[in-house]
């Protein structure tokens, strides 16, 4: 269980390095012993990433990319964009079946076991398709790794 504990500020670049400033609540853990304190991200945002979901999205699809000659994001922010994406493709598709399954049951499941459903949230919600999936990973308590080295 959590319970709001206060507000606090959280700066977000988008592209071209411009930032903007959100106002986000903090909850705090109630469960036994435990107190931590969890920040309620919205769709735009992405854990421990300092870029708008959006900008990180538009790389890992393709729409942004070196030969576009952005100073910001850089060149080496793209590509560790796009690896720790391949690294957490499989996590992300665990965690959003899981869900799907929770939801809808086993046998109400339309797709079957090969289709992949990250593929079909990033056709049927573009854009913004990546700030869902990562807000459906954490709010079930999952967590996306951070990429080893990617050179």
């Amino acid at each position: 269980m959590l319970k709001y504990r206060d507000r606090v500020l959280r700066g977000q670049k988008q592209i071209g390095g411009e930032r903007k400033l959100y106002m986000i609540n903090r909850m705090q853990c109630t469960n036994g012993g435990c107190r931590k304190l969890h920040r309620q991200l919205t769709d735009g945002m992405i854990k421990f990433k300092q870029y708008a979901a959006e900008v990180i999205e538009d790389v890992i699809d393709g729409v942004i990319s070196e030969e576009d000659g952005l100073k910001n994001p850089c060149d080496g922010s793209m590509k560790h964009w796009r690896w720790w994406f391949l690294y957490n493709m499989k996590q992300m598709e665990g965690h959003l079946r899981s869900v799907e399954y929770h939801l809808h049951g086993f046998e109400s499941v339309e797709e079957s076991p090969r289709d992949s459903l990250l593929d079909k949230y990033r056709e049927e919600i573009s854009p913004g398709w990546l700030g869902k999936v990562c807000r459906i990973v954490n709010n079930i308590g999952g967590s996306l790794r951070a990429a080893p080295g990617y050179d």
